[in-house]
This record gives structure tokens, C-alpha cells and sequence, in this order.
């Protein structure tokens, strides 16, 4: 009685095909998130650049604010206003029945 066996290197090259199917995806795979990795950094130094300039632009306003809110140039305003410091102002009072 002969016994036919099939052709066995089939499964061998199937191995193969898949291994290398495998392999294949992985490496578009990593290709993507090195990409995506490279593309998320630009845009956290883009990001870093821009909050450089918008905290610069921030103390060049809080310089502003602190000059006109400067004593000697309130002074000054008074003075172009021609307003008059009061010697004895009175101030608005509430009176409740509550005392604190």
C-alpha cells in the first residue's frame, strides 16, 4: 500500500508570508508614529514660540499699565484736568443696623 503525502513545503512559504506580512505592517505602523511624533513636537515649539511672544506682549502691557498708573502721572492729570484735591472730603456712609 503506497501513502501519498501531500506537498509540505505550502505551509512553509505560508510562514513565511505571514512573518513577512507581519513585519511589513509593523513597520508602516512605526513609520506613522514617528511621523506623528515628529509632527507633534514642531507644534509644541510652534505653541512655545507663540507663548513667547504673547507673554512678552504681556509684560509690554503690564509696563503701560504701570506707567500711566504711576503717582507722578496721575499728578500730572490732575493737573491738565484742573482738578482740585479736596481738604476734607465726605464720604458716602451707609448706616445699617448691623455694627460690624
Amino acid at each position: 500500500m503506497t501513502i501519498i503525502e501531500p506537498y509540505k513545503k505550502g505551509h512553509f512559504y505560508a510562514y513565511f508570508f505571514y512573518i513577512g506580512a507581519i513585519l511589513f505592517v509593523g513597520a508602516i505602523a512605526s513609520i506613522s508614529l514617528y511621523n506623528a511624533n515628529v509632527r507633534l513636537k514642531y507644534d509644541i515649539s510652534v505653541q512655545e514660540k507663540a507663548l513667547q511672544q504673547l507673554e512678552t506682549a504681556n509684560a509690554d502691557f503690564q509696563n503701560q499699565l504701570h506707567q500711566l498708573l504711576d503717582a507722578g502721572n496721575l499728578n500730572s492729570i490732575v493737573a491738565r484736568q484742573s482738578l482740585v484735591s479736596e481738604k476734607n472730603p465726605q464720604y458716602l456712609e451707609v448706616k445699617s443696623l448691623a455694627a460690624f
